[in-house]
């Protein structure tokens, strides 16, 4: 670990040494070898007005340390530096000296094992004409979220034989689930189709099979999602990527959802899918837009949920927490809906710098972790 200390004019090296024997003391895995005058990766803040101290040191490929506390306008001065850093997109994270009981957690920052994971998302189809802020280049998803992709046509994906898995069956005979023939035919060769090609997620142009076969993909894409398998409607990609990290992370696929309305207090999202785990109950209803077909129509759980979405250049990601209040009373709009409850800052974001149509939605607080993951891989938080 590599220690510089950052201080205002000021300071002189007595005070500075005396500060360092200090440190020494309190944290006994460090010694003052671990203090140095360049190329640091962790920068202590000993007062404000050290704000330029600090910069010198700073190389735009690495990501720092900061080590902060509330005396001598430390942690103004951290705040200033991290705010024009988070402006280059250079990473960063502040440490309250006041609560570090050892330099775990700051270690654990620095050396964090880089996300090398590959996952392979297949795309049935095209996306959909209208998605036109949710399409990342593909060459982008393998650098940044070592997402890559494989095409897929509906006559590849019907023409498979049928695989009947336990875990699929299982589902099924939940109580009043209703699979016709067509749907269980489909979800089998859906599963046929990641098997073979050892998938990690799918994202289906559902609206060119609708169009060429009258039936509607909704609920076998309701039962993969429940089985925590990430499929995303309408081959939307920001949306299918937001939902392997988050199915990696914490192994549960969010809930994707339109943004039907967005007033001062709340948001009304829906979608004519959703994975189970989130409804109290449902029944099955026709497709909104096409009007045959089945789709779930769900009262969404009442509950704190996390809301978030990724756009198209990866650069920025959304999150808020919020609090499903009611459910959505759109008449013409997707079948499972529900109204939430968010902060008036998140609420202004969606009204006036959106990333997009599709969010992701999802049971309580995941904040923090999806926070930390996409500042990691280079993404501004808003």
């Amino acid at each position: 670990m590599r220690i510089n200390i950052a201080a205002n004019s000021q300071i002189d090296d007595y005070q500075i040494n005396k500060a360092i024997n200090s440190f020494i003391a309190r944290f006994s895995e460090i010694s003052s070898d671990d203090f140095v005058v360049s190329s640091p990766d962790v920068i202590w803040f000993l007062t404000g007005g050290s704000e330029h101290n600090a910069l010198k040191f700073i190389e735009s490929q690495n990501k720092y340390c900061f080590i902060a506390s509330p005396e001598n306008n430390s942690w103004a001065a951290a705040t200033e530096v991290k705010a024009y850093l988070n402006e280059k997109g250079i990473n960063t994270e502040i440490f309250d000296l006041d609560k570090l009981e050892t330099l775990e957690p700051v270690k654990k920052y620095l050396y964090k094992k880089e996300d090398n994971i590959n996952h392979t998302l297949g795309i049935v189809g095209k996306p959909a004409d209208w998605l036109i802020a949710s399409i990342p280049d593909k060459i982008l998803l393998k650098e940044v979220l070592n997402i890559e992709t494989m095409k897929f046509s509906w006559e590849e994906i019907l023409s498979l034989e049928e695989s009947d898995p336990e875990d699929i069956k299982n589902i099924l005979n939940i109580k009043n689930f209703p699979a016709d023939d067509k749907c269980i035919s489909l979800v089998n060769k859906l599963n046929t189709l990641i098997k073979v090609n050892n998938l990690n997620a799918l994202a289906l142009d559902c609206f060119s099979f609708h169009k060429e076969h009258k039936y509607t993909s909704c609920i076998p894409v309701a039962i993969l999602n429940s089985l925590n398998f990430p499929v995303a409607c309408e081959a939307d990609l920001c949306s299918a990527s937001g939902m392997i990290v988050f199915s990696r992370l914490l192994g549960r696929v969010p809930w994707m959802a339109n943004i039907n309305h967005v007033s001062k207090t709340s948001a009304i999202f829906s979608h004519c899918t959703a994975p189970l785990y989130l409804l109290d109950d449902y029944e099955i209803s026709d497709h909104y837009e096409t009007g045959f077909g089945a789709s779930i129509k769900g009262n969404v759980k009442k509950q704190q949920v996390t809301i978030f979405r990724i756009d198209r250049k990866l650069e920025y990601c959304f999150i808020s927490l919020g609090e499903v209040i009611n459910t959505g009373n759109i008449l013409n709009g997707c079948m499972t809906q529900a109204e939430i409850k968010m902060s008036a800052k998140s609420l202004f974001l969606l009204r006036e710098f959106p990333l997009g149509n599709h969010h992701l939605i999802v049971d309580g607080d995941h904040s923090d972790i999806l926070a930390e993951y996409f500042k990691d891989k280079g993404f501004r938080i808003v």
